[in-house]
């Protein structure tokens, strides 16, 4: 095992798991997946499991004993969990991201060179490094080793998949088969006004993408076409990183938020064929504008 995780860490980390991969309200949690996963026994993961019931992000367990996704997952507080060292694990993520898709890490790496390199313990070395086993740009090796999986390395992939969600997005918004889930719709439209309401200097770029990923990805779920939902799902995984870097440098990002906000609305109106306008400007424009701040 490693060293053990503060049980508010670890809810932290069990909450961006969901998060990174984009579990539905409703779906069911193992708890043994979450120990073997973040290498913790069974009872620091109940502990922290019943932290996030208490916040929405995590339904009480059933006769079975089992938990399930919460309402509040995607939207849950990282100061409402107190992790304590939130603001290390923060900078250091978003080190280690810059340092890998800038091709400055070797592929492979013990965690003492990492310890050494970032001047960090060995517990915030591996909480970062789960979080990113959890979103695919990690994997551990036997012992204390780590590989970095390349996921996207030049500008021209970039803009392919601008054109893929281009083309993909507005499309699966008409589909014949779309059926608006209303609940989710509203929750992310909540969750992206509080966004750009508390905007500031503040606001982390990871923060800014996933609440992003999750509202693009909701509308694509309403399609029922699960060769879009698959598709878009793996493409965010694998553009997150270079996102990370572009989010914040792009002049209209609140810009883009405010548009995620209002093509909820159109779609709670029922107006699906002015909402799919909006969106292929809103892909367009946000492609562009990345563009230019690369």
């Amino acid at each position: 095992m490693s060293a053990p995780l503060h049980i508010p860490t670890l809810a932290h980390r069990i909450a961006e798991y969901i998060r990174a991969e984009q579990l539905p309200p409703g779906a069911r949690l193992s708890g043994r997946k979450l120990a073997s996963l973040f290498r913790v026994s069974r009872s620091p993961i109940e502990r922290a499991l019943q932290l996030l019931e208490q916040h929405q992000v995590v339904t009480a367990p059933d006769h079975t004993g089992g938990y399930a996704i919460g309402v509040a997952a995607a939207a849950a507080s990282l100061q409402s969990l107190g992790a304590e060292s939130e603001s290390e694990d923060e900078r250091l993520y978003l080190s280690l991201a810059n340092d890998h898709t800038a091709g400055r890490l070797p592929e492979r790496a013990s965690e003492n060179e990492l310890i050494r390199r970032y001047g960090v313990s060995r517990a915030t070395i591996v909480r970062v490094l789960l979080r990113a086993a959890a979103e695919g740009w990690t994997e551990r090796l036997p012992g204390r080793g780590w590989t970095f999986i390349p996921l996207l390395t030049s500008e021209l992939t970039y803009e392919q998949i601008c054109r893929y969600r281009i083309v993909v997005e507005p499309a699966a918004m008409l589909e014949p088969t779309f059926v608006l889930n209303r609940p989710a719709i509203e929750a992310r439209h909540a969750e992206q006004v509080a966004l750009f309401e508390r905007a500031g200097p503040d606001l982390s770029p990871v923060e800014v993408f996933e609440s992003g990923s999750r509202f693009h990805q909701v509308v694509l779920d309403c399609s029922q076409n699960p060769f879009f939902i698959n598709g878009l799902a793996q493409v965010n995984k694998v553009r997150r990183l270079v996102e990370y870097r572009k989010t914040l440098t792009s002049r209209n990002w609140l810009e883009r938020c405010r548009e995620h906000a209002r093509i909820a609305e159109l779609l709670l109106n029922g107006t699906r064929e002015e909402a799919s306008a909006l969106m292929r400007k809103h892909l367009e424009e946000g492609a562009r504008e990345k563009s230019i701040s690369s």
